[in-house]
């Protein structure tokens, strides 16, 4: 009876596989980084756009007013005054680079924008004139996120 060879690959085979695969991919990563940038760019403004949503939305669910206070590329989203903290998020990195909504803006119970400050006879909130937006980059590509005075949120990209 013969034995034949096994049908499997060799050691020294599989080593020579990986590393061609390595090379190719040390190779092709450079390039891969401005897409990767992009992406989180893209991601970072959805993330914006949704937590405005999600503050507008629960203002207008439960008559509260809602802040939304921007950090860099992150946020924290809260009933005015703190005392409720709903949502909070950070982002950028891997190259994004974020110019936030200059300052924390209110959503009313109606859905419409305010800003409202605190000072010695209270809490004073007067409606937005104009539209607040946000700007993140990454990888050559640039999105906005525009909120109007009227609650509308809308993001494009240039």
């Amino acid at each position: 009876m013969c034995r034949g060879r096994g049908r499997g690959f060799t050691a020294i085979e599989l080593l020579v596989t990986l590393a061609i695969a390595a090379i190719v991919l040390l190779v092709a990563l450079p390039s891969l980084r401005p897409q990767l940038a992009a992406a989180e760019a893209r991601s970072t403004a959805s993330d914006i756009a949704d937590a405005l949503q999600y503050a507008r939305q629960y203002a207008l669910n439960t008559s509260n007013l809602v802040t939304f206070t921007p950090s860099g590329c992150g946020y924290t989203v809260a009933t005015v005054g703190g005392t409720q903290l709903l949502d909070a998020g950070s982002a950028g990195g891997n190259g994004v680079s974020c110019q936030p909504i200059g300052q924390a803006l209110s959503f009313l119970g109606d859905g419409s924008v305010a800003l409202c400050t605190q000072g010695a006879q209270g809490l004073s909130c007067s409606p937005a004139k104009a539209t607040a937006s946000a700007q993140v980059s990454g990888g050559g590509s640039t999105w906005q996120v525009s909120l109007t005075p009227g609650g509308m949120i809308s993001t494009s990209t240039s």
